[in-house]
């Protein structure tokens, strides 16, 4: 994501002007905006215009506008997130007041303001605006006839092709077969020249059930030697066949528990977040006292300077509450304080999904401590626990993102 201008006041009010340029970007935008933010874009809008005689004629006008969000909506398979709200901007065309929606899609600017930059939103931008982006890893599940293509990147798990061909069934003599079976291989070669990356992916999977992957590995190499595609020959090494059960996208988190695998991506981010749901569950098993989870376990655990390993998703702070969501916040900055390692997982990654079955939140301690056994892993936070003068917006809880 690109940052053109940032502006911070020292209560905490700012605002930054950003471009998305990839599909990662958006998601990053998803998370930084919060009801009650200002987004300021380019946008359309019909507009009425009453002439001299009377009459009223409508126009569509191209226009800038600001609104005050009241809703967020990530569209992953348009690639744009639409921002619901009201306009808090006087302009010649709108009323103040006026609802509207703003779609940003890749390549559009926008301007987003907050009332207060906490330390999530500011490492969020920072991650956001690495200019280093982070490795990815395809994924191609096949079998015969179907191919699904995906990217895992930090934070997402994108499905981005699918190569579908009807193949006739094997007889005595196999002609049609094969000639149907080399129309699919080159479907899928060229599946990986438009939508693979090969000069930013760390490696790239080609799982499946059968022996349809193997044999395509071996034909993609003599095609590739043929046609002088040095860009595949180069990274040969990089295409690695595995098994999965199956083609479809639960394998993606079969997948990431194979050792070989694991080698593979040993050095992105993904890798990291894995191997720290692996510790947990390790935990889990030998020394159950030392693992918490659930936001009152969790707290519980950080007010005794206990959590070693912290693991939240990212879901936790697009909680509507604040007076919530200050608290997650808080919890994360004391854990930090008491040198603890922290993990934000992504809820649309696979292992954002494995966390999510954990509450969303949950860690691996530096002692054991069997008290917080009897406290209810399931419960949410609420606002008894907030101090006085910390209200929130809305009455959601805990259970609002679960």
């Amino acid at each position: 994501m690109k940052l053109l201008h940032k502006e911070f006041e020292k209560d905490g009010r700012g605002n930054a002007t950003l471009i998305a340029e990839e599909s990662e970007d958006l998601w990053h935008l998803y998370n930084l905006c919060s009801k009650g933010d200002t987004v300021k874009a380019t946008t359309y809008r019909k507009i009425q215009k009453e002439g001299s005689t009377g009459t009223v004629q409508t126009e569509v006008k191209k226009m800038m506008m600001t609104i005050e969000v009241k809703s967020i909506e990530y569209d992953a398979a348009g690639n744009c997130i639409r921002f619901s709200g009201k306009n808090c901007e006087e302009n010649p065309w709108v009323k103040m007041g006026a609802h509207h929606t703003l779609e940003v899609e890749l390549n559009n600017k926008m301007t987003l303001g907050k009332d207060c930059w906490d330390t999530m939103h500011l490492d969020a931008l920072d991650q956001a605006t690495d200019v280093h982006k982070t490795s990815e890893v395809a994924v191609i599940l096949m079998e015969a006839g179907i191919a699904n293509f995906h990217l895992l990147t930090a934070v997402l798990a994108k499905d981005v092709f699918r190569v579908s061909l009807s193949l006739p069934r094997k007889r005595v003599t196999t002609t049609g077969y094969d000639k149907a079976i080399i129309r699919f291989y080159e479907q899928v070669y060229q599946g990986i020249k438009d939508h693979v990356d090969l000069n930013l992916v760390k490696c790239v999977l080609m799982a499946g059930p059968g022996f349809v992957k193997d044999d395509f590995l071996t034909w993609m190499s003599q095609k590739a030697v043929q046609n002088q595609d040095t860009q595949i020959m180069q990274k040969k090494s990089a295409f690695i066949s595995v098994h999965a059960s199956c083609v479809h996208k639960q394998a993606l988190k079969e997948l990431l528990a194979d050792e070989q695998v694991q080698k593979s991506i040993a050095n992105t981010k993904a890798a990291a977040h894995l191997k720290a749901l692996e510790d947990f569950y390790v935990m889990v098993q030998k020394e159950p006292d030392r693992v918490c989870y659930g936001p009152k376990q969790v707290k519980e655990a950080i007010e005794k300077c206990a959590v070693q390993t912290l693991m939240v998703t990212d879901s936790l702070f697009r909680n509507a509450n604040v007076a919530l969501r200050k608290q997650y916040i808080e919890m994360v900055d004391t854990a930090k304080d008491q040198g603890a390692t922290l993990h934000v997982f992504s809820s649309q990654h696979v292992s954002g999904e494995q966390l999510q079955q954990l509450t969303g939140i949950a860690g691996v301690l530096r002692f054991p401590l069997p008290e917080i056994a009897d406290i209810d892993s399931d419960a949410g936070l609420s606002d008894t626990d907030v101090p006085e003068g910390d209200g929130g917006k809305d009455d959601d809880d805990m259970d609002s993102f679960m």
